[in-house]
């Protein structure tokens, strides 16, 4: 008798197991996004470079627009400089950045 109750919850636990390793292809897990996307939107009327987090992304631009992809979720400085040195045009600021489209507007 207790031969029997044994093997039946062994056999009760293969098929528990089966069922669930069975479920676990079943379940896709996307993680969550960690990047979002900046626009840059300059204006002025002169050439800049541009950077973020005293990195330079773009060198020697004109007023408009300029994407930056899969820039990490947090805090970054974003700073536009004259080509011809900060005194002829500067502009920086602290922004944000999260998931999805950001935007950062620079008025050197």
């Amino acid at each position: 008798m207790k031969s029997n109750v044994f093997i039946k919850g062994i056999l009760i636990s293969v098929v528990i197991v089966l069922f669930m390793l069975a479920l676990v292809g079943c379940v896709s897990i996307t993680p969550p996004p960690i990047t979002g996307t900046v626009h840059i939107v300059v204006t002025g009327t002169w050439n800049y470079d541009l950077y973020m987090d005293y990195v330079g992304k773009f060198w020697g631009v004109l007023p408009g627009t300029y994407i930056l992809y899969n820039v990490p979720i947090g805090n970054h400085f974003f700073e536009a400089i004259d080509i011809w040195g900060a005194s002829w045009g500067y502009y920086a600021l602290t922004k944000y950045i999260g998931v999805g489209i950001n935007y950062v507007y620079l008025y050197p």
